[in-house]
């Protein structure tokens, strides 16, 4: 007769072996899943969102007088190969630029942490910079990046950072290879969708495929959506603005900060409508005037003309790599 002891012990084989069986159909069915979305055309990708941000920003905690911190809006985070900058000028570069914000909120945070000592390139894009609407849209949106970003424990951030690197390995991890999306795209086209017209790099620098962009982009569009979303400030509000700009500018170099304060290329109807809507007399060169900061811009550089996509608004994505080598020369020369 077998004892309970035995039957308890070919029990536990058995669920073994059933849980391994198990394992073994997972592995199989999410490498399969991988092929076919690398077969298509799928790489791994990260998501432009905040816990790449916080990452991003967690490389400033430690006082370090080389690294180099980048802020704006999305024209600089398209223009600059950050990998390919940071070469260049022989410093680590981190990437803080936000889509459509001013990066103010961001300036500020970098002026109060008293373990930041590097040096700030501040982008400025009039539309954002010079839009009295951007202040609530930063408290909405960078303000709760910043937020979440102060808050964050040292185990979360240790589960963030797990996430990522397994989204680096995986193109099933993309966000462009959910498989929702997947679903639907072969429901309404017949076809296996594949890999979207943007792609998010680790170091949050942004590529952008124009012929895989469902609509065309033209700079009558950039301008039509910067005129519904931009209202220029008045007189006093930008001297309120400008006060506080100065104010965080004499903050971070009473720690032995550099800033450089840049203005990069626009052209066309887009350039024409930020010259109208925001006169580089009553904005930039009042900036200019009331900032102790290293001031570059892009009309004063020829070198930095003919990298534009056609937005006229961002430099293209296959054109980053040239303009990034031109832009590094120019900080070079201005003294970083």
């Amino acid at each position: 007769m077998r004892s309970s002891t035995s039957n308890s012990d070919a029990d536990r084989s058995k669920w073994l072996k059933a849980w391994l069986l198990a394992a073994c159909l997972v592995v199989l069915i999410i490498a399969a899943w991988e092929g076919t979305l690398r077969r298509e055309g799928h790489e791994p990708a990260y998501s432009d969102n905040r816990p790449l941000w916080m990452s991003a920003r967690h490389k400033l905690t430690r006082p370090d007088e080389s690294v180099v911190a980048i802020l704006g809006a999305s024209r600089i985070q398209r223009a600059i190969d950050i990998d390919l900058l940071s070469d260049r000028i022989n410093r680590p570069v981190v990437q803080l630029a936000i889509e459509a914000s001013s990066g103010l909120p961001v300036l500020e945070n970098l002026a109060a942490d008293p373990r930041f000592r590097g040096t700030v390139i501040f982008s400025i894009t009039p539309a954002f910079s010079f839009n009295q609407r951007a202040s609530k849209l930063d408290v909405g949106f960078q303000g709760r990046w910043i937020s979440a970003y102060m808050r964050q424990s040292r185990s979360r951030r240790l589960e963030q950072e797990l996430r990522l690197s397994v989204r680096g390995l995986f193109a099933f991890r993309s966000a462009g290879a959910a498989l929702s999306q997947i679903v639907t795209g072969i429901i309404d086209t017949g076809q296996f969708p594949g890999p979207g017209f943007k792609t998010i790099h680790r170091n949050r620098f942004v590529s952008i495929d124009q012929s895989k962009l469902p609509v065309e982009v033209s700079q009558e569009g950039i301008v039509a959506l910067y005129r519904e979303n931009s209202i220029a400030y008045d007189s006093e509000s930008y001297a309120d603005v400008l006060q506080y700009f100065s104010t965080l500018a004499d903050l971070l170099k009473a720690k032995g900060c550099r800033i450089f304060v840049v203005r990069l290329p626009s052209e066309g109807a887009v350039l024409d409508y930020e010259l109208d809507e925001y006169p580089q007399v009553t904005f930039w060169e009042q900036l200019q005037h009331q900032v102790d900061a290293n001031f570059i811009h892009f009309q004063d550089y020829p070198e930095l003309e003919g990298y534009l996509s056609p937005d006229g608004s961002h430099v293209a994505a296959e054109k980053a790599s040239g303009f990034t080598k031109q832009f590094a020369a120019i900080l070079s020369a201005n003294g970083l």
